[in-house]
């Protein structure tokens, strides 16, 4: 269903205008995001507890010279491919783009009224008077959230390739249930490395004492076999 949906998005984007080569210094300024559309984003409110709203960062850069001058930058909730409600999300009334910097970070609001189903947030850069959109893939960003539990955004390919193995949703309630944490997001390598190994050590004394914890999910017996952060 998701590979369905970013050919349509592409299709749109591609129909929209082409700004592949954007002159790096000319009269105009471009403003995008620093990723593209297709790394979408998942958010869940499960990670937060009772909070009601949450923050998003939006990072996005400038292509050509610095500003002078703050310009408004043009968000718009992309009404044919979002399903999220009005209600359930806030742009900001205005968005600005800082003076003499190349990188700036703008945010979105999301919130869990009415929320008992995921919903996609489509968000798109458009042109203003001010800044035009920039290339055309990184124009755009999609954003899921929902109270489910979810695969978080810090579980990257790093993670999975040296800390934790692949994801899945037994696996990462077990992780919770062992360290007392769901949250690696500004955890550093040293941080993460002693959570996985104390993960992998309730793992394994399960697995010797003749009691492996399995992982449905991923087909395995035994859950310790998909750990691959190195020690003990």
């Amino acid at each position: 269903m998701k590979r369905i949906l970013l050919f349509g998005l592409l299709a749109g984007l591609l129909n929209a205008c082409s700004k592949e080569n954007i002159p790096l210094y000319d009269s105009q300024h471009y403003v995008q995001f620093v990723n593209d559309y297709t790394d979408s984003m998942e958010i869940s409110f499960f990670f937060y507890g009772s909070v009601q709203q949450i923050e998003i960062p939006l990072p996005v850069k400038l292509v050509g010279m610095p500003l002078t001058e703050a310009k408004e930058i043009v968000l718009k909730a992309n009404s044919q491919y979002t399903t999220a409600s009005s209600s359930q999300f806030a742009l900001p009334d205005k968005a600005l783009f800082k003076a003499g910097q190349t990188m700036d970070t703008l945010y979105i609001t999301l919130k869990r009224e009415g929320l008992n189903q995921k919903v996609r947030l489509v968000v798109d850069i458009a042109d203003g008077t001010e800044i035009l959109s920039g290339q055309s893939l990184y124009s755009r960003q999609i954003i899921w959230f929902s109270t489910e539990i979810s695969r978080p955004a810090w579980w990257d390919n790093d993670v999975e390739d040296v800390f934790l193995g692949k994801y899945s949703i037994p696996k990462f309630q077990k992780l919770i249930d062992v360290t007392g944490t769901g949250n690696w997001e500004n955890k550093n390598y040293d941080e993460r490395r002693a959570l996985a190994l104390q993960f992998k050590r309730e793992l394994l004394r399960l697995r010797y004492a003749g009691t492996p914890y399995p992982d449905e999910e991923l087909g395995l017996d035994d859950m310790s076999t998909d750990i691959p952060v190195l020690g003990y």
